[in-house]
């Protein structure tokens, strides 16, 4: 039992090193809010695109389409939406705080944490089925973001703005153009591939380092209750009912881990330019995804220390 719950917790503890870096580059002022902001929309766009063409680019991506897995992960994905909505809409009457909250309890951050985490529980080239998930959820999650803070500053839905941010955003742009080349049957050379691999390792550790840099502690003057209750709900909450149902239906080894991971995960780390920018509450927002990223750090190994100890992995 010791030896599961050492391997699980140092899967993330990599990533928790990444966060301390960041935290202590922004406590001696290496790195400022505009430079986070800066380099994250570089990582963003010079290197998801690589992560997400490196996890499919030559695998038989036939093979680990599972339909099951993603049904799942979609549909539980929007159930998380859709609950999230009805709850916060009977317990919070601001709308001004509604949009954050909501989008608190079913957006994760299953990019920067999921990817990393996973590669240390598996290895490369074993965790094609977190890509999967990814190209599925992802659209979803930017739809129901604009959906949320559309609705509750009152303003109307852009169908054709919303269906430009899903074909140009960089990771699922990575995903599409493997799925071309695959289709096509191109083998990329050596050097290119090598290449490729890199620039896909090096993300998950500058981003984090980014993440870690991005969570101002100075000034965090939060609602306690808001707080809490989003992050009960985000950490605890919906991983329970999340895992519960993917066990339920099946799912085991990295299929199970990679639903554990996006239904685990903090707060993803735009929740807070995406409410600033709407007309929701940003700090708010800013104050969620610095604690459940903290607290995720602790829950997310005990989730995979009670997987793995049930032999679900």
């Amino acid at each position: 039992m010791l030896q599961n719950f050492i391997l699980c917790f140092n899967a993330v503890l990599p990533s928790m090193i990444y966060l301390a870096i960041g935290i202590i580059l922004r406590m001696n002022k290496v790195i400022d809010d505009r430079d986070v902001k800066r380099f994250t929309h570089i990582v963003f766009v010079a290197l998801y695109p690589f992560i997400m063409f490196d996890n499919l680019y030559g695998k038989n991506v036939g093979e680990h389409l599972d339909f099951k897995l993603g049904a799942y992960a979609l549909g539980f994905t929007i159930l998380q939406f859709a609950v999230s909505w009805v709850f916060v809409c009977k317990t919070e009457k601001d709308n001004y705080d509604r949009g954050a909250m909501i989008q608190a309890l079913f957006r994760s951050n299953f990019i920067l944490m999921g990817f990393p985490i996973a590669m240390n529980l598996f290895g490369r080239g074993n965790i094609t089925p977190v890509a999967i998930i990814m190209l599925l959820v992802i659209p979803f999650y930017n739809i129901a973001t604009v959906v949320v803070f559309e609705t509750f500053r009152g303003g109307k839905v852009d169908i054709k703005d919303m269906v430009k941010r899903i074909l140009t955003n960089p990771i699922i742009d990575g995903g599409i153009a493997a799925a071309v080349v695959m289709l096509l049957h191109i083998t990329l050379p050596e050097t290119i591939a090598n290449t490729v691999t890199a620039l896909s390792d090096c993300t998950s550790p500058i981003a984090l380092i980014l993440l870690g840099a991005g969570l101002n502690l100075k000034d965090f003057e939060s609602d306690t209750k808001k707080v809490a209750i989003c992050t009960f709900g985000k950490l605890v909450f919906f991983p329970a009912f999340g895992i519960a149902g993917a066990v339920l239906i099946g799912l085991r080894g990295v299929p199970l881990v990679s639903v554990t991971l996006m239904v685990a995960a903090p707060v993803a780390l735009a929740s807070y330019a995406m409410a600033s920018s709407m007309g929701g509450n940003g700090r708010l927002a800013g104050e969620l995804v610095v604690t459940t990223t903290l607290i995720s750090c602790l829950t997310i190994p005990v989730w995979l220390f009670i997987l793995k100890t049930a032999g679900m992995f």
